[in-house]
């Protein structure tokens, strides 16, 4: 059974019997969330480059720009659709391991817990 306790970052732990099984079924939603937050990353980036543009230089986005902006968002949405899949299925199969994956996503995730880094 998985400990499904872990609520602050003080007490975080990494469910690595979940996480690093091989070819387990929380392994490919683990992989699946990290896909869907590159792809997010990706997506944002790109659109506050334009952002930028625009606002310091006021340079509308070419229909290039527009064309990979699109891709990107395409991108991002194929991996939420398959984080949502892989994540059901987790659930489905084993409750516990569900629930321990998404508090540690939680935590990870949790902008007061992971303060941006600013240089």
């Amino acid at each position: 059974m998985v400990d499904t306790e872990q609520t602050t970052s003080s007490d975080l732990q990494r469910p690595n019997d979940i996480l690093e099984a091989p070819d387990g079924i929380g392994v490919r939603a683990w992989q699946a969330f990290n896909a869907m937050e590159a792809t997010k990353r990706r997506h944002f980036e790109y659109l506050e480059i334009l952002d930028e543009k625009k606002k310091n230089y006021n340079i509308d986005p070419t229909a290039s720009d527009k064309q990979r902006l699109a891709c990107l968002l395409m991108d991002h949405d194929d991996q939420v659709k398959r984080f949502t899949e892989e994540s059901r299925a987790l659930k489905s199969a084993d409750s516990a391991a569900h629930t321990a994956l998404f508090l540690y996503i939680g935590l990870i995730s949790d902008p007061m817990q992971n303060p941006a880094m600013t240089h």
